[in-house]
């Protein structure tokens, strides 16, 4: 699953990435698209925090993706 964020109100990020995360939570890893918004980027840090899970860029290249995952091991599901 993927939320893109291109487009989206700073108003609307905290409801888009909390409902994202929420409806994906036994389907990880995700992908959020925040384009290199400081704002996207530092929101969904935050968030992705709250729920106790990790967030890295998509990419060296790409630092404005970020796949959400469970663990810091990549792959790694909770028991």
């Amino acid at each position: 699953p993927v939320l893109d964020l291109h487009g989206e109100r700073h108003y609307n990020a905290d409801y888009l990435i909390e409902k994202f995360i929420s409806d994906h939570f036994d389907n990880m890893p995700v992908r959020i698209i925040t384009g290199y918004s400081d704002f996207f980027i530092g929101k969904t840090k935050e968030i992705v925090l709250r729920h106790n899970l990790f967030c890295y860029p998509e990419s060296p290249s790409n630092q404005g993706s970020y796949l959400i995952m469970e663990s810091q091991w990549f792959g790694k599901k909770r028991p």
